[in-house]
């Protein structure tokens, strides 16, 4: 297996793990109430909530170390850097509305009324940062390496169409080998 593959499930392996956590594992419930989203439990027990920040702590360590590599292993920061900003968020909420904040998702992408009337422009603003921030982040902190990712890229796959090329005209020999010596 080449460097560049590697490289490949390693990024896509910390996608899955960035992106399924947020939208597909916080960002989830019984319907489309926030009331019953992950995030309100992880709000409401302190117990599970150490638990998450001990398991996105250790995918940040992770992170940590394969920071300098040419993936986007960053977004294995994806689960800290929400749950940091679920709770300054939920701390702002809680302190004017004496309640956790609603991080709608549906209401945000379509014209549909609020599923959650308590919701407050407040809520969908904060939900919409923790959400962006959470997986657009990771990115960002990538954004100097992405002249060295395209490099590694461009020098892979002209390896490899090279040693194409040369597999193909040592096949093309052979080919023309075995013609010469049937016609002797």
């Amino acid at each position: 297996m080449k460097k560049l593959d590697v490289n490949l499930y390693l990024t896509t392996i910390s996608l899955i793990i960035g992106f399924g956590y947020v939208l597909f594992y916080m960002l989830s419930g019984r319907n489309q109430n926030p009331l019953t989203y992950r995030y309100q439990k992880v709000l409401n027990d302190k117990l599970l909530l150490k638990k998450h920040i001990l398991f996105a702590s250790i995918l940040s360590l992770i992170g940590l170390f394969r920071f300098n590599s040419l993936t986007l292993e960053t977004y294995l920061f994806s689960p800290f850097i929400f749950i940091l900003l679920l709770l300054l968020s939920n701390t702002i909420i809680h302190k004017i509305y004496n309640r956790n904040i609603l991080i709608e998702i549906g209401s945000r992408y379509s014209y549909s009324p609020r599923v959650n009337k308590k919701a407050t422009f407040l809520d969908i603003f904060f939900g919409l940062l923790i959400v962006l921030i959470s997986l657009v982040g990771p990115i960002a902190m990538k954004y100097d390496k992405f002249d060295k990712m395209n490099e590694e890229r461009k020098k892979f796959n002209s390896e490899k169409h090279t040693t194409l090329k040369a597999a193909t005209l040592e096949s093309a020999n052979l080919t023309l080998g075995l013609q010469e010596k049937h016609f002797y």
